[in-house]
C-alpha cells in the first residue's frame, strides 16, 4: 500500500493538479470570447478525459442510447467520489451544468471554471436566491440545457446511498422537465472521499429512464426524492 501511495504523490496527483490549472486557464480564456460556454465545456470534457488516462481508471456505461442529446434534464445521481464529476465530463455527448455548491465557486482554478461555464451555485442558507437561480436555470433546461445534481449533497463515505434532501429535485420541477436517476458503483473504490490515493480499475455508471414530469407532478418533493433514490438504490444493490 505504501509504494501505491508514493507513485500517486510523485506523479499522478501532481500531474492532474498542474492539468487541472492549465484548463481551468484556457477555460477562462474562452469565456471571454464564447458566452454560450460550448468551449469552456470542451475544456472540461478533455480535462476529465486526461484525468481517466492517467489514472488507469476505466468507466462502464449502461442506458446512455436512452437519452435524447435536443432535450434538456435533470441528472440526479448518487455521489461516491469526484470521479462521479469526471464521469459526467467525460461521457455525457452533450453540453450541460452541475447545480454545486457555492462554496466550490470560490476555490482558485476550478471556481473561475464553474462560474464561467453554466454551472449553478447553491447556498445553502439564502432561500430566495437559490429559487431565483432555480427559475433562471429552468428557462434553460426549456431551451435544451441539462444540468446534473447529488440530491445526498455530499459525497458518502462508503458503500451506502445516503438520503435524498427534500427540495434537491425542485429545479426539475420548476423547468417540468424530466429526472433521470443515475447510479454510480464502485467510484469510490477509485478515490474514496477524504483520500489523494487513486486506485486504477473500474467503476460502473447507470443511466435509467427518464421520469417524465407527467409522472410525478403530483408527489410531494420528499416523495420525489425519495422515488428517485430508490430507482438508484435498486440498481445499486443489484450490482455492487
Amino acid at each position: 500500500m505504501s509504494s501505491l501511495v508514493k507513485i500517486n504523490a510523485i506523479w499522478r496527483v501532481p500531474l492532474i493538479l498542474l492539468w487541472t490549472a492549465v484548463m481551468a486557464t484556457i477555460s477562462v480564456a474562452f469565456s471571454v470570447v464564447d458566452q454560450t460556454g460550448g468551449r469552456q465545456h470542451g475544456c472540461a470534457r478533455t480535462w476529465s478525459r486526461f484525468i481517466f488516462l492517467v489514472s488507469r481508471v476505466k468507466v462502464e456505461i449502461q442506458g446512455l442510447e436512452g437519452l435524447d442529446r435536443h432535450r434538456g434534464y435533470l441528472f440526479a445521481a448518487n455521489h461516491l467520489s469526484i470521479f462521479d464529476h469526471w464521469a459526467f465530463l467525460a461521457h455525457l455527448p452533450f453540453q450541460f451544468g452541475f447545480v454545486a455548491k457555492a462554496s466550490l465557486f470560490r476555490l482558485p482554478f476550478l471556481g473561475w471554471h464553474l462560474r464561467r461555464s453554466g454551472n449553478i451555485a447553491i447556498g445553502r442558507h439564502n432561500h430566495r436566491e437559490t429559487l431565483r437561480v432555480f427559475r433562471s436555470a429552468a428557462k434553460r433546461i426549456r431551451a435544451g440545457m441539462s444540468y446534473v445534481i447529488y440530491p445526498e449533497g455530499a459525497r458518502t463515505w462508503g458503500e451506502a446511498v445516503g438520503p435524498f434532501k427534500r427540495g434537491s429535485l425542485l429545479l426539475a420541477q420548476y423547468a417540468n422537465a424530466p429526472i433521470v436517476p443515475v447510479t454510480f458503483i464502485g467510484a469510490h473504490r477509485r478515490l474514496l472521499r477524504g483520500s489523494v490515493l487513486i486506485c486504477p480499475g473500474t467503476m460502473q455508471m447507470i443511466i435509467h429512464a427518464p421520469i417524465e414530469f407527467e409522472e410525478y407532478k403530483d408527489l410531494d418533493p420528499q416523495t420525489l426524492a425519495d422515488t428517485v433514490r430508490e430507482r438508484i438504490l435498486e440498481s445499486y444493490q443489484k450490482v455492487s
